[in-house]
């Protein structure tokens, strides 16, 4: 009788020891389950104005909500996000915070809104349960694509002559390439440098030296995470008729628009190559359509900036190329000079070269160009062409711009074959 009151009492004992454990600390139990934080190895890349996400998330994938979560870059007591017992303790500014409402599955990410420079930092996300704690380091790069490159002439105190290539506000320090001017890669001779400015920002500069500075070399300088929209900056120091010439440029990324391309005309699925074919194609009208001459435009338009394509002509024996304002005529017959909205070269015969205005070219040209660059000067009203080779200058406009300009292209007519060839919109070396 007295072993069974002992215990029946024994049993009441447990059961209220049980109870106020289940009642009080509950999480006491799973507080003592060990846990580890999960975290990207590699640097997050992200760009300025953009949302970004540190992904953090425990393992095993406990309740956080009840946890202490402390984000933090350089200062552990002055955090980023402190999150406990399911509130924010501090959060300093709204454009950081959790996923509160997955934490109860171990998500402990961090998300970011609108991404500025100052953003990029090395981040610790730091969870302790009161008996067991963790951290992970995430690093967060934000890139910026710097202002485009320009290249200036300096000597030093030993007289040598060098070429300096200088853009500013990167971030990180972008990839520079250099190139003579029968295109090879010459980076190793030029030596770079960079200073902090303007809201950690970088001042990137690369010098080379050159032994005749009538020469052509070209510059470039690229993100190297760039998103797919941003194009590489490029800066061409070439030899021009009374001197040196120097000007930077955007590499455009131009393709044919079919709706503008003359019924006798083929543009290809990519927008990159255009022929004639001498048969007529069903084609939708379009006002925006040459209807005489064998002429396509670019779908992309300039109205300001500096922006340079290259196209392929190879052996063909005719072609035109420059650029055109967006009011041109397009139907019946016309004059396409520069006076009507019209900067372009032509060549016929295989061999002679004009402008636009049907005056004879002063080339002196004894290899033919296979790929021709067109660079288009928008505020300085300028249109350039180049031996994309050899970076010759072959031709320059000069008028002042009010309006879009499209690039022009025409393959001319076929000639029973002889000049079936396509023109061919060449991707810029980049790399």
């Amino acid at each position: 009788m007295v072993k069974s009151l002992v215990s029946v009492f024994s049993y009441l004992i447990k059961f209220m020891v049980y109870s106020n454990f289940q009642c009080n600390s509950s999480h006491v139990f799973l507080f003592s389950v060990k846990f580890s934080i999960i975290g990207p190895s590699e640097p997050i890349i992200t760009y300025v104005g953009e949302d970004v996400i540190l992904p953090a998330s425990l393992s095993p994938a406990l309740n956080a909500e009840e946890f202490q979560v402390r984000w933090f870059t350089t200062d552990f007591r002055s955090p980023v996000i402190l999150f406990e017992n399911y509130q924010y303790l501090k959060q300093i500014e709204r454009t950081k915070m959790l996923f509160k409402g997955e934490m109860k599955y171990g998500n402990v990410s961090l998300k970011i809104q609108n991404v500025r420079v100052s953003d990029n930092s090395v981040y610790s996300c730091y969870v302790d349960s009161g008996r067991i704690d963790d951290e992970v380091q995430i690093t967060l790069v934000v890139e910026v694509l710097g202002s485009q490159p320009s290249i200036s002439i300096r000597s030093s105190d030993d007289q040598q002559t060098r070429l300096e290539c200088t853009a500013e506000k990167w971030n990180p320090q972008p990839e520079i390439v250099w190139r003579d001017m029968n295109g090879v890669d010459v980076t190793t001779l030029s030596t770079a440098t960079s200073q902090q400015a303007i809201e950690g920002l970088l001042t990137v500069s690369s010098v080379i030296p050159v032994k005749d500075v009538l020469t052509v070399f070209t510059c470039l300088m690229k993100s190297k995470a760039a998103k797919p929209d941003w194009p590489s900056g490029l800066s061409i120091y070439s030899e021009c008729k009374d001197g040196v010439e120097l000007f930077s440029l955007t590499l455009a990324d131009v393709t044919f628009d079919p709706e503008t391309a003359n019924p006798w005309l083929i543009v290809s699925e990519d927008g990159k190559e255009v022929r004639n074919t001498d048969r007529r194609q069903r084609v939708t009208d379009s006002p925006k359509r040459f209807d005489r001459y064998p002429v396509v435009l670019a779908r992309e338009g300039f109205t300001s900036g500096t922006h340079y394509w290259e196209v392929e002509v190879g052996e063909k024996t005719a072609w035109d190329l420059g650029v055109a304002r967006e009011s041109i005529n397009r139907n019946g017959l016309f004059t396409m000079n520069q006076n009507d909205g019209y900067w372009r070269v032509l060549l016929r015969n295989g061999n002679k070269y004009t402008d636009a205005n049907g005056c004879p070219l002063p080339l002196s040209l004894t290899v033919k160009p296979w790929t021709v660059g067109v660079f288009l000067d928008y505020d300085e009203g300028q249109v350039s062409f180049y031996n994309a080779q050899s970076h010759s200058h072959l031709y320059t406009f000069t008028d002042f711009f009010t309006e879009p300009l499209y690039p022009y292209f025409s393959p001319q007519l076929n000639d029973s074959g002889k000049n079936a060839a396509p023109l061919v919109i060449r991707p810029l070396r980049t790399h």
